[in-house]
Order: structure tokens, then C-alpha cells, then sequence
């Protein structure tokens, strides 16, 4: 039942008009433009999971992606398969939660996850990336006020768990910080191996 819940949540959140929804995140800009860029000049298969209305997908398909999105919310997918028409951009689009999603290993070469890091997938993300491949991750933190903070899922990761879930991943960026009553994380890990690996600080 929890993901109907949570798929009916999302499709009432849809339905709403958000410039915020439809915006490249600005780091998900900057890290792509400093740990993806120049290491995937020719693109790539990308997955965006969880990728609501394709604020990151469609940028990415714009640019030569081979883009796969999972979203949970089927107001979301449809409203982007129809952008994504008026574009002329091809998506393979997946109406379907996260824990549904069948990962295969080493299937792509950059993952985001923007507010949707489960801890159960977290192992199958890592492991879906090619040797080289990169994972852009931005996600809510508990911080120091938790009773005053309205989470913004039932469970949000605490802080520096992150690195304790991708601990195969070689970091290149990690960022906590207090956002109003609450807090996020910003992360860039990428997959040891291939020659993508000469981009790593």
C-alpha cells in the first residue's frame, strides 16, 4: 500500500504547475558540467530515477543522452512524454515506484537521484553503473533540529550516510549544509575503472 500512497501523493503534486519542478537543479548543472562533461563528450546512457517531470531528463536528452526515466507518478511520465514530443527528444519513460525498477549491473554511465535515495537501492544503483560511471545525488538530511523540521520523506538520510551507502564509489564532491529547518546533501561518485577515471580529483 505505501506505494500507492505515495503514487497518489506524487500525482496530486503533478498535477500542480511548479517552475521549480521543470528547472535543472543548479548543481546537478555544475556537477555535470565538472564531473561529467569532459569524461562522456560523445553522452551516454543516463538513468534518471525518480525524475518527476524530466527537469533533468530533458536537459540530458538535449545534449545527446540515451535517457531512461522511473518515476513513481504516472501524471508525471505522461506530462513528460508529452514535453518530451513537443521537443523532439526520445525517452524511454517507466511509470513505476523505484523498488520496482529492474536494474541491471553496469548498465549506465550517470545515474541522478534528486530527493529519492532509498537506503534498500542504494547497493543496486551503484552497482547499475559502468566501470567510469558517474552518480549525481542530491538528498534531505536530518539536522539539528529535527522536531522542528517537517521531513520531507518519512526517513531522511543522517549525516555523512551517504558515504556509508556508496562506499564502492570513489567521491569527488560532498557537501552538507542547514537549508532553512532542514538540511541536504549534495554527492558526485564515480565508479572506479575505465579511463573516465583521469577526471577524478
Amino acid at each position: 500500500m505505501k506505494n500507492e500512497e505515495q503514487r497518489l501523493h506524487w500525482d496530486q503534486k503533478y498535477q500542480e504547475e511548479m517552475a521549480s519542478l521543470t528547472k535543472p537543479d543548479p548543481f546537478f548543472l555544475s556537477a555535470y558540467k565538472e564531473f561529467v562533461e569532459d569524461s562522456f563528450p560523445n553522452a551516454g546512457v543516463v538513468l534518471d530515477l525518480a525524475g518527476g517531470l524530466g527537469r533533468h531528463a530533458l536537459w540530458l536528452a538535449s545534449r545527446g543522452w540515451r535517457v531512461n526515466v522511473v518515476d513513481i507518478s504516472e501524471v508525471a511520465i505522461n506530462r513528460l512524454r508529452q514535453t518530451a514530443l513537443q521537443l523532439d527528444l526520445e525517452l524511454d519513460l517507466f511509470a513505476m515506484a523505484a523498488t520496482e525498477y529492474q536494474f541491471e549491473p553496469a548498465q549506465f554511465d550517470l545515474i541522478v537521484v534528486f530527493y529519492h535515495l532509498d537506503r534498500a537501492l542504494s547497493k543496486k544503483i551503484v552497482s547499475a553503473l559502468k566501470p567510469g560511471g558517474v552518480l549525481i545525488c542530491k538528498a534531505s538530511l536530518r539536522w539539528d533540529s529535527p522536531e522542528r523540521w517537517i521531513p520531507a520523506s518519512s526517513d531522511p538520510l543522517r549525516r555523512k550516510e551517504i558515504l556509508s551507502l556508496a562506499p564502492d564509489l570513489s567521491v569527488m564532491y560532498h557537501q552538507e549544509r542547514p537549508v532553512l529547518e532542514r538540511g541536504v546533501v549534495e554527492f558526485v561518485g564515480r565508479r572506479p575503472g575505465a579511463t573516465t577515471e583521469l577526471g577524478k580529483s
